[in-house]
């Protein structure tokens, strides 16, 4: 598959399944959760809904029950007992990880369409303008493997996040990040492999 740095139109459907959109929506969506992470920043929205969605089914305790009142809220109106609930349980690591179900009906249904491999890649992902780099190593439990203490990541470094389509109108996005396509297309390479583990709480020693 390509990134969509290659991609002009979806004039041709045909052309468009060979184009990766899943390290689309996630560039997105990292991308934006780096905006949302901006001081002043006075409203979130958009792609972050995904990480509701995400964490409802990954971290069960953030999911609303069932039977929970349903609470009206505006579009920028925030439940602040509710957020400051979520973050002491997050801050404290009160809940556990829930490991991805490789055999359930969402993923079977698609099995012919994707590599869950790819899932594991430290790669760069790719949408024109934004390139965000994704870090499976940091999260290994969620895919059923030991957590060793990952290498620390320099965040500093904000260039990237400093060319948009705004300022760039007319660039050749393949030119511009042909360094980061070549990452891409090497994916493959860079495939984290992990002792598995049946218990969602072990680490490796020292974590």
């Amino acid at each position: 598959m390509q990134t969509l740095c290659h991609f002009a139109s979806l004039e041709d459907i045909v052309a468009a399944k060979n184009y990766s959109w899943g390290s689309v929506v996630l560039a997105f969506l990292y991308r934006e959760l780096c905006n949302a992470s901006e001081k002043g920043k006075a409203a979130i929205g958009g792609a972050l809904q995904l990480v509701q969605i995400w964490a409802w089914s990954r971290i069960i305790p953030l999911c609303p029950g069932l039977g929970a009142p349903r609470v009206h809220m505006g579009p920028h109106q925030i439940d602040n007992n509710r957020v400051l609930q979520e973050h002491h349980m997050l801050r404290c690591g009160t809940f556990i990880w829930q490991l991805y179900d490789m055999e359930s009906n969402v993923i079977m249904a698609y099995a012919g369409d994707f590599n869950p491999q790819l899932w594991r890649s430290i790669c760069p992902l790719i949408f024109y303008a934004i390139v965000e780099m994704h870090h499976p190593e940091w999260v290994l439990r969620q895919f059923g493997m030991m957590q060793n203490i990952p290498d620390q990541l320099d965040t500093r470094d904000m260039s990237l996040h400093k060319i948009t389509h705004s300022n760039r109108t007319g660039t050749d996005w393949i030119l511009q990040h042909i360094l980061y396509i070549t990452r891409w297309q090497r994916r493959y390479d860079t495939v984290i492999q992990r002792q598995s583990i049946s218990n969602r709480r072990d680490t490796d020693r020292g974590y």
